[in-house]
């Protein structure tokens, strides 16, 4: 398995798409918050909101997600996958292996896109704390949004093999059905808190307790189960169907 995942980090870091995804991210992420901080009303002070704008983070969902459907896509489509397979019998290994080396670039990414957009947001709006409530679950949510989507995007690949439909897929899912599907009454009030925009929102925009925060976000409970559970349950699949699917 080690050798499985050094192979693929060393195709990872072989691409140069790689690093301008990661630098025109970053740059989104992080100059969207600049934006936000300049045009914050002073009376605010510094919000967690501005640190972690949704449009900046919107760019690093869809960014996220392509990524790691085009890890998958790429193989299929260049036929490289029958080649990988031969190599490594073990199917299984090649989803997992590719499912680290994306989380753990993804991680790093997103440390870095978090520190600095709260580092810079703090210095133009003054009267930052890390003691602040809210600050260090905002910043892990932040941090790791970037990695759950990325393997999500890997996972609805592997699922679905059709680039145009897998893009759409992620789209759809992360960024236009939680917008599309109310919080007012139930049934789609659970279904919207069991999606990753509105866990991302609840855990880094609608901080404090459920009596603060109100029932259109769910808890942090629940926001954080939905981080663990979304590429759980893809991967598991995407493992399973590879498993038996021809290449």
């Amino acid at each position: 398995m080690r050798d499985v995942i050094a192979a693929e980090w060393i195709k990872m870091r072989s691409l140069r798409s790689t690093r301008w995804t990661l630098a025109g991210t970053t740059s989104a992420v992080v100059g969207s918050a600049v934006a936000d901080a300049y045009t914050s009303p002073p009376e605010n002070g510094f919000q967690l909101s501005d640190a972690f704008p949704v449009a900046g983070f919107l760019v690093l969902i869809v960014a996220a997600t392509a990524f790691g459907s085009a890890a998958m896509l790429g193989e299929y489509g260049s036929g490289l996958i029958r080649a990988t397979s031969v190599a490594v019998p073990a199917r299984a290994e090649v989803v997992l292996a590719k499912a680290a080396v994306i989380a753990a670039v993804w991680t790093v990414a997103g440390t870095v896109m978090a520190a600095s957009s709260f580092t810079v947001t703090g210095l133009i709006l003054g009267d930052v704390t890390l003691s602040r409530p809210g600050t260090g679950a905002a910043l892990l949510a932040a941090i790791l949004i970037g990695p759950v989507c990325a393997l999500t995007g890997l996972a609805l690949a592997v699922l679905v093999r059709h680039a145009g439909a897998v893009y759409v897929a992620g789209i759809l899912l992360l960024v236009l059905a939680p917008q599309m599907v109310g919080t007012r009454q139930e049934p789609s009030r659970m279904i919207n808190h069991a999606m990753l925009l509105p866990a991302w929102q609840r855990l880094t925009q609608a901080y404090g307790s459920p009596e603060a925060v109100g029932d259109i976000y769910a808890t942090a409970t629940t926001a954080w189960l939905v981080y663990a559970l979304w590429p759980l349950i893809l991967l598991a699949a995407a493992v399973s169907v590879h498993r038996r699917r021809d290449v």
